[in-house]
Formats: structure tokens, C-alpha cells, sequence
């Protein structure tokens, strides 16, 4: 999937899976993304000098629990970044950690 999506929380999708952004706060940016049978919502919250992540993976029945991980801000950070691009930079920093 490509797209960059607004902070209006635009839908998009290309059959197989879809990307939802929300922004309820500057700092705040809501992915509820669903790919086939899987369904995750990842919260992140942006500060100065640390990042919260904060998943839980409602697909997965054999772990109910939600995940967060608070670690320092990456230099290069891209707060702008949308859909799956934004995506990508939550996932690519917390793979380590999960």
C-alpha cells in the first residue's frame, strides 16, 4: 500500500488492507491498521525528547494485553510523516523492542 493520508483519518486500501490515521492531538497520531485477519492500533505520542508507543493487537486472541514502549526520540525523527510512510518509522522503531 501507497498513500499518504491527511489528518482528517482518510480510509485507504487497496483490497487487501487499510491504513487509518487519526490526529486527535499535535502530538498524538492514532494507525488502525488492518491487513486480511489482522487488526492492530498503534498510539504514539510525540515529545520533546521521548516517544510513546502504545499497541494493541485486537486480532490476537491468545494475547489480549496491549504493549507500550517508551524509548528516547530517534535523530531524524519525521513527525510529518502519514499512512504508511509514519507507519513504517513506529514499526521500524519498536521491532527491536518487541
Amino acid at each position: 500500500m501507497t498513500a499518504a493520508l491527511g489528518s482528517a483519518g482518510e480510509l485507504i486500501g487497496d483490497g487487501r488492507g487499510s491504513v487509518r490515521t487519526l490526529h486527535p492531538h499535535p502530538a498524538i497520531t492514532v494507525f488502525d491498521v488492518q491487513l486480511s485477519d489482522y487488526h492492530e492500533y498503534f498510539l504514539v505520542a510525540v515529545g520533546q525528547r521521548s516517544i510513546s508507543v502504545t499497541t494493541f493487537d485486537v486480532s490476537d486472541a491468545t494475547y489480549p494485553e496491549p504493549q507500550t514502549f517508551v524509548f528516547a526520540k530517534p535523530y531524524g525523527w519525521d513527525e510529518n510523516l502519514e499512512g504508511d510512510e509514519g507507519l513504517l518509522q513506529v514499526w521500524q522503531s519498536i521491532g527491536v523492542l518487541r
